[in-house]
């Protein structure tokens, strides 16, 4: 499967109660040797993380682009999803951020760089130390 593949191993797999998801879908994912978990029924917020996240990389990314091929769509959010767990600022308390480093200071003197990917769409600034 595309997961072995990409040196990944899935562990759970979330889904709600959709009739589309039948018992050899469940089994699929059992013999790639993720655990299958059905969200309550009527629980909308059982789900939020996942749902955010979707929406967040649909509005941030993909309602940028029309992609052609699933090697095109895959570069795609692996550039993005790069960019989101190193580079990008989160919000939120307490979350354990790790996306800055623990010795950073701001520099207020050196050139800014700006380091663009997928056209524009992610975009990063950095200050060189003095």
């Amino acid at each position: 499967m595309w997961f072995s593949k990409q040196g990944i191993e899935p562990g759970f797999l979330f889904r709600d109660a959709d009739t589309k998801f039948s018992t050899s879908f469940d089994t699929v994912w059992a013999l790639e040797g993720a655990r299958v978990i059905q969200i309550p029924h009527r629980a909308p917020d059982a789900n939020a993380f996942a749902e955010s996240f979707i929406a967040t990389i649909k509005r941030e990314c993909l309602d940028f682009f029309v992609c052609f091929s699933r090697s095109q769509l895959d570069y795609i959010l692996r550039t993005w999803v790069r960019h989101y767990n190193t580079e990008r600022p989160h919000r939120g308390r307490g979350l354990g951020n790790n996306v800055l480093q623990v010795d950073f200071r701001t520099a207020r003197d050196g050139p800014i760089r700006r380091r663009r990917q997928l056209g524009g769409i992610v975009t990063s600034y950095t200050r060189d130390a003095a």
